[in-house]
């Protein structure tokens, strides 16, 4: 049951300073540990940014997208929005609208199909959306 066209929603995109803050939503039904992410890619305005310019924010620590793995006592919950952030020299001012794609890879743990390996929800989406 993937729900990717609710992981970006109208107020997802925030300037900040040096960059952007993507609110994502979780792609799934119900909460899961932050380690069961395994991979989040993100574009902005057509052009993919690389991985490890990437960090995540859940409540006030923040993460290269690399250590998410090892987040096991981490949990994300449904009503929380992990913030994927996007460095940029030139923040697009309050107003603008941007073309954001997020895609992410979820491990799901309860789910092991053989030793070692789980289903992985795969979900995408984007959306143009105006920056608060």
């Amino acid at each position: 049951m993937a729900t990717d066209d609710t992981i970006l929603t109208e107020d997802s995109l925030r300037s900040r300073p040096g960059g952007l803050g993507i609110a994502v939503k979780i792609p799934w039904y119900r909460s899961l540990w932050l380690s069961s992410v395994s991979d989040i890619a993100v574009t902005v305005d057509g052009v993919s940014v690389p991985r490890d310019e990437l960090r995540a924010e859940l409540g006030d620590r923040s993460y290269r997208i690399a250590e998410l793995a090892e987040q096991s006592e981490t949990l994300w919950f449904l009503q929380d929005r992990l913030v994927v952030v996007v460095p940029r020299d030139e923040p697009p001012a309050a107003g603008d609208r941007v073309d954001v794609e997020v895609s992410m890879a979820i491990r799901l743990p309860y789910m092991q199909i053989a030793p070692g390996t789980y289903v992985t929800n795969h979900a995408t989406n984007r959306r143009a959306l105006a920056v608060h």
